[in-house]
């Protein structure tokens, strides 16, 4: 399953299909072109928080990584946590 979970408020959305429209509404479309599995996610203050998964392959465009596993290319962003196995090209990285 690519998402486990999307988080917006107090909603939590576990429909992947509905999931993917609120990234396309949200221009959060360049996660949908992401190799990911069993993502957990959340959107606060117009900002992706990625909170647990894997994100094996694609180009990170800006939010904050806080826990899971990144393969991909980090180009922007704060990466807070978990294991980073990618391509960082530019952001935060605690």
């Amino acid at each position: 399953m690519r998402f486990k979970e999307l988080t917006m408020g107090d909603k939590k959305i576990t429909n992947q299909q509905r999931i993917d429209d609120v990234l396309e509404q949200q221009d959060f479309d360049w996660l949908l072109y992401s190799e990911i599995e069993n993502a957990d996610i959340e959107i606060k203050n117009k900002t992706l928080i990625w909170k647990g998964g894997d994100f094996y392959s694609g180009r990170w465009h800006y939010g904050i990584f806080k826990a899971g596993n990144f393969y991909g290319t980090f180009e922007s962003g704060i990466f807070e946590g978990g294991n980073f196995k990618g391509k960082f090209i530019g952001g935060l990285k605690k």
